[in-house]
């Protein structure tokens, strides 16, 4: 009976490990070619300077409720990656921490279609995008992608999907209070006279 049951448990492990879909971070290659743009110094991106995560969810999902992928089939860690030296900026590679990543079929199905979005960052804000969020200010930037929809592989033995239709995108810093409040006045004087 034991044998029995340590045989069940080895193949619901080897089961959840390889069904696990996966994708490509590679933001270069494979019919994808979005660059990442820091709006402070208006250049792309470039080296270790900056972290980007690929996170993901069932479709529809809120963003805020979207999770990192993952490094590994079976793993548990979500390192960020970081974009390409100067010779070739504002891309992610896998020489440069892109590569395979992978959903947890908790989350979604493999095989199934997926919503992600990439988010990236000063490093110097945080190892994670929820600690950048935090210290996030007017002389630094962060951004995210829109969100694109995948079909993982069925499995992590299969090929990972490129992220088909990823877009570029901007690094901005956090507006000043000034200038939302300038933009909360506007908005109130527009409304105050359509209102005449």
């Amino acid at each position: 009976m034991k044998r029995i049951l340590l045989t069940l448990a080895a193949g619901f492990l080897a089961c959840s490990v390889f069904g696990q879909g996966g994708v490509v971070i590679n933001t270069r290659g494979g019919g994808v070619d979005a660059q990442v743009t820091d709006t402070l110094t208006g250049q792309l991106v470039t080296g270790n300077a900056y972290l980007a995560q690929l996170y993901y969810g069932a479709p529809g999902v809120a963003e805020d409720a979207m999770v990192a992928v993952l490094d590994a089939p079976g793993g548990t860690t979500a390192t960020p990656a970081w974009f390409t030296p100067a010779s070739l900026p504002g891309y992610i590679l896998t020489s440069t921490g892109g590569g395979n990543r992978y959903t947890d079929p908790a989350v979604v199905a493999p095989g199934a279609n997926t919503d992600f979005q990439l988010r990236a960052w000063q490093a110097s804000l945080g190892a994670t995008w929820e600690a950048a969020l935090g210290a996030w200010d007017s002389t630094t930037v962060m951004g995210k992608s829109g969100i694109i929809t995948v079909a993982t592989s069925a499995n992590n033995l299969d090929t990972p999907k490129p992220l088909a239709g990823l877009a570029s995108f901007d690094l901005v810093p956090v507006p000043e209070p000034s200038v939302i409040a300038l933009g909360a006045i506007g908005l109130v004087a527009l409304l105050w006279r359509r209102r005449k």
